[in-house]
């Protein structure tokens, strides 16, 4: 296995003063599995998704690091979050973490364990560090050609409440999901409606495709999505395609570097999308990035959208 020369010099070092893990306590993470004798209790988390569930779960004591905002967090968890030491605007560095004496990485997206950001897994869990993906981002678990459903997520719940002893928690949180996603299906608010979500872009649409969770987020309130065809959990789209696809109504992602103003202002100044019936007659709305991943804020995201579906009439 490749090892970074950091974690060639600092695996001695801590591996010399670290028993032997018991197995009292396992958390599986694709094709990673991470030992512990207790609940961690030194963890860093390394998307705001991911951050999140820590907040849902009440653990924001056991945290002693965050890092990677996409856009604001709910006020319900400002307090706790702010409790957080933020360790970078985007992924900090490997000697920022190892500074923090981690005993568990928690992340939301698998570029944090790229070679470009963290390093692997495995090269973390050598040194005694425990980790954890969210499931959703296991691509040998979920290819790109199947589509998703919300299960990833309560498996998520499931895992992280275990190994924290918060199982209690952890059901309730996804009971009230699940009911939640109940109601809003039987509600399908977007029944007989093409969409089109746009995420970001403009020499092309960068929007959802078949398989991933912004698919999802459309499906779940009854939407049909123009890219549904296009395998991927993500689409770029030909703006051709966009207005050939005649959406009904257009769903704008809102996140910190594309903004759902700035995307209205350039379908509005561009001369034929502008044309499009949902933008002459302003078919927009708003969910915020942070609701369109498969965390615990996807709920509020089928919600929102279900409700400003209702709101626009037919």
């Amino acid at each position: 296995m490749k090892t970074l020369p950091l974690f060639a010099a600092a695996a001695g070092l801590l591996l010399a003063a670290t028993p032997t893990l018991a197995q009292d306590r396992q958390i599986e993470s694709c094709e990673t599995v991470s030992s512990f004798t207790t609940a961690p209790s030194r963890v860093i988390t390394l998307n705001q998704q991911a951050t999140e569930i820590m907040l849902a779960l009440g653990l924001e004591g056991q945290l002693v690091g965050t890092a990677y905002l996409d856009d604001a967090i709910p006020a319900r968890w400002q307090a706790a979050y702010d409790s957080v030491p933020v360790l970078a605007e985007q992924y900090p560095a490997r000697e920022v973490v190892l500074a923090q004496n981690p005993d568990f990485l928690f992340a939301g997206f698998n570029s944090a364990f790229g070679e470009k950001a963290l390093g692997s897994q495995e090269e973390w869990n050598a040194l005694g560090i425990g980790t954890y993906l969210v499931n959703v981002e296991c691509r040998n678990l979920h290819p790109a050609d199947v589509k998703l459903t919300t299960a990833p997520l309560f498996t998520d719940l499931e895992r992280i409440g275990a190994l924290f002893g918060v199982e209690d928690r952890a059901a309730a949180v996804a009971d009230d999901i699940r009911s939640r996603l109940d109601a809003v299906a039987d509600a399908d608010p977007g029944q007989g409606r093409r969409a089109f979500l746009y995420d970001s872009g403009t020499e092309t649409a960068f929007s959802a495709g078949c398989c991933g969770a912004p698919g999802l987020l459309l499906d779940a309130v009854g939407l049909t999505n123009i890219a549904a065809e296009v395998e991927g959990r993500w689409a770029d789209l030909a703006w051709e395609a966009v207005v050939t696809g005649a959406p009904d109504v257009i769903v704008l992602v809102d996140a910190e570097w594309s903004t759902a103003a700035e995307k209205i202002a350039y379908l509005k100044a561009d001369p034929v999308l502008s044309e499009l019936d949902a933008v002459r007659h302003e078919r927009f709305v708003t969910v915020p990035f942070s609701a369109t991943v498969l965390g615990v804020r996807f709920i509020e995201g089928v919600e929102g959208l279900g409700a400003d579906l209702a709101a626009l009439g037919q």
